[in-house]
């Protein structure tokens, strides 16, 4: 899997955190001293990434080409090296990409967190 099917709508992702920021009028830096670590699970696991099998369904479509076998196989492969095993069924689009999400959103919040390190 090359790193650009990994980062397969990463600015989605993004976009869905700055969202977030928006909403609650905040930047990064003042989330981050707020809830610290914990602004992960409040963005990307409170609450549904999309909603909707068929939402689901055409988020995973890019320019005509399906990109649900890549997704998945970065889900499977974040779940089997943070838990050890894969305990979760993705038997529809809607899970597949609330955890592809979860995952993706992991690496932008720790991308943003290494930025204000170096600062």
């Amino acid at each position: 899997m090359d790193n650009t099917t990994i980062k397969y709508k990463y600015d989605h992702i993004e976009e869905h955190l700055n969202y977030w920021l928006g909403n609650n009028d905040m930047t990064f830096e003042q989330a981050y001293e707020q809830y610290g670590d914990e602004i992960h699970n409040i963005v990307f696991n409170q609450d549904y990434f999309i909603i909707g099998y068929y939402q689901a369904e055409q988020w995973l479509i890019d320019e005509g080409r399906n990109y649900t076998f890549e997704v998945l196989g970065y889900v499977l492969q974040q779940e089997k090296e943070m838990f050890g095993e894969i305990d979760t069924i993705f038997d529809n689009a809607e899970t597949l990409v609330n955890h592809y999400a979860y995952w993706l959103g992991y690496e932008v919040i720790a991308e943003l967190q290494a930025e204000l390190e170096e600062e």
